[in-house]
């Protein structure tokens, strides 16, 4: 309450409820705590989970355990 932290949603999937985030990293514990905090929204029940975090947007794009290589 009375700040206020620029977040980019930059993709969001309706069907699996999965979005990919982007704020500057001195955000980066602020958002992570107002996601942790909020358990409502509107009057419904929410849960975040943190599936991956990076200060590098091209690391959000794979996964290194799941590289084949030929």
């Amino acid at each position: 309450v009375g700040a206020a932290l620029p977040v980019d949603v930059l993709t969001y999937e309706e069907k699996t409820l999965c979005a990919i985030l982007r704020v500057i990293s001195s955000g980066f514990v602020k958002l992570w705590s107002a996601l942790t905090l909020l358990g409502f929204y509107q009057n419904r029940r929410c849960a975040f989970r943190v599936l991956q975090a990076s200060p590098f947007l091209i690391a959000l794009s794979g996964n290194s355990r799941e590289l084949v290589l030929d």
